[in-house]
């Protein structure tokens, strides 16, 4: 099983159905295999073959597909760049990968411009216009121009195997400098077929709202429903008004998005002047969500909610939280559920393990294990680190969590993130669960900080609601009458927002940082 075979199926199957839209651009699958078999034609013609490298540098936009499409069908990988980094980030990942090639769009320029002289390697850069100016292309070569020098009606014919290099995918680097995740074809077909499995059904009358970066978590979902004749439907960025307003316009019928995004959503104060009926299905991950705010999301789109749980190394399928599962009425066990990470995905084996590598009872805390067809086949050029990660065939998440006695997987924590105070362990995730249902409390992280007689101690880092004042002990008064005594914050801290890596996730390391700096020895 590769990705073209998928691709080729789809046209074959759905030639006339809308494949993509974005803005005023609307391409049927033909017209969009056209563009692909053009761009695969033209690559080649260039000097690209199978197993070299290519660094994406777009946004949100119709090409961005092609070029991910036309990568799939020559066997050539896709290095796809998060735009929201930095330059350094992206000559760094550039070097690391050995591109040879940079697909960039017109908006990032002179960020190109800047860091073309220390890329060790790539000799051939293309640019996407984006209506903007076409001088001073710094001899890059015209993308579109390309496409109409090359014209092709015919998929290219390739040699690809299943074991075959598909994509290098960069970790958001939380621990350090990002790794490039080895994903082979097989790894990307079978999330594929992994998220068609666990988040279907998909028909070809659905459409997909796409409002993460395609470079991410929303670049796994393209493919499963193209593979069904759905309509994927793009935006530049991602702003609630334009969210309802492409709902409303598209009739849309799945939401792709993180649960910061679904916070703006629910926030927005126009979200009620639109017709989002077309909607069934939201689809959340990436992050941890809160469930004060998952509730309020159900009570507003209704029970249309699924979460998913994956990581770099297991991408999109670990577990997933169905829309039965997301319920507001029951016993407490079955409401408890709504803060859990769901049940392992159906082509996926998921285990919780000691230690030893012992399988755990069930409510015993230990580190998430995954193993199925879709992960990574290791850390590029990073035989270490790939052999701490991947153990026997089974990709070691770092997450710590367990299991109850109906199979729903509950995180725990991360395993760095664990406040070691005295002889207990303190887990901040239990810790910002409880901040959060605080009526004056948007959000929280929990960190430990240096403390004499205990090693580590509790610190909140909270951001009150908008307009409001909160007094550190409020905050730990809340958590003393849901929490052990031990767990409870020794101090609080208020700050408007949390830092964030440009993956969205909360930078603990940076809210660490101040307490521990200086210090020779640090617990985490």
């Amino acid at each position: 099983m590769n990705v073209k075979h998928l691709i080729d199926r789809a046209v074959r199957e759905y030639p006339n159905h809308m494949a993509v839209v974005y803005k005023d651009i609307r391409r049927t699958f033909r017209e969009l295999d056209r563009r692909v078999n053009s761009l695969a034609r033209a690559l080649r013609s260039l000097g690209l073959r199978k197993g070299d490298r290519v660094g994406i540098l777009l946004r949100n936009c119709c090409e961005f597909i092609e070029i991910d499409f036309a990568l799939s069908k020559t066997g050539i990988v896709r290095v796809p760049l998060n735009a929201r980094l930095t330059g350094s980030d992206h000559e760094y990942m550039l070097n690391d990968a050995e591109a040879e090639t940079l697909i960039y769009g017109e908006g990032f320029r002179e960020v190109v411009k800047a860091i073309r002289p220390r890329l060790q390697r790539v000799k051939r850069f293309i640019e996407v216009s984006e209506g903007l100016s076409r001088e001073d292309r710094s001899e890059a070569l015209d993308y579109e121009a390309l496409i109409q020098a090359n014209p092709s009606d015919e998929t290219p014919q390739a040699e690809i195997d299943e074991e075959d290099l598909h994509t290098l995918f960069y970790t958001s680097g939380t621990t350090g400098k990002p790794k490039g995740a080895m994903l082979t074809q097989k790894s990307w077909a079978n999330v594929a077929i992994n998220l068609l499995l666990d988040y279907g059904p998909v028909t070809e009358s659905d459409v997909i709202l796409n409002t993460q970066p395609l470079s991410h978590g929303a670049g796994f979902f393209v493919l499963p429903y193209f593979v069904r004749g759905a309509t994927n439907v793009l935006i530049p960025e991602f702003k609630p008004s334009l969210v309802f307003e492409t709902i409303e316009r598209e009739k849309v019928t799945v939401l792709k998005l993180v649960p910061s995004m679904l916070y703006q959503l629910l926030d927005a104060p126009e979200k009620t002047r639109y017709n989002l009926t077309s909607l069934h299905s939201i689809i959340y991950g990436g992050s941890p969500i809160a469930v004060p705010r998952l509730i309020e999301a159900l009570r507003f789109f209704g029970q249309k909610l699924v979460q998913l749980y994956g990581q770099a190394e297991a991408p999109m399928c670990i577990s997933t939280l169905s829309k039965s599962d997301h319920l507001l009425e029951g016993s407490p066990e079955v409401l408890k559920r709504l803060s859990s990470a769901g049940k392992p995905c159906v082509n996926v084996e998921v285990r919780v393990v000691n230690e030893e590598g012992k399988d755990l009872r069930p409510g015993e805390v230990g580190e998430v294990i995954v193993r199925g067809y879709h992960i990574m086949k290791g850390y590029w050029k990073l035989p270490e680190a790939t052999a701490e990660v991947l153990r026997d065939g089974w990709v070691h998440t770092g997450d710590l969590g367990y299991f109850d006695e109906g199979g729903f997987l509950f995180l725990v924590d991360r395993k760095r993130d664990v406040i070691i105070s005295g002889a207990f362990n303190i887990y901040p995730k239990e810790i910002e669960d409880v901040i959060v249902t605080h009526p004056k409390v948007k959000e929280a992280a929990v960190i430990g900080v240096p403390d004499e007689k205990w090693g580590e101690a509790v610190k909140a880092v909270v951001v009150p609601k908008e307009g409001v004042e909160i007094d550190p002990e409020e905050i730990i008064e809340h958590c003393r009458q849901h929490l052990a005594s031990f767990k409870k914050p020794k101090s609080v801290d208020f700050v408007k927002e949390l830092p964030r890596n440009p993956y969205g996730k909360v930078q603990k390391t940076v809210l660490r940082e101040p307490y521990w700096k200086g210090l020779d020895r640090r617990i985490h």
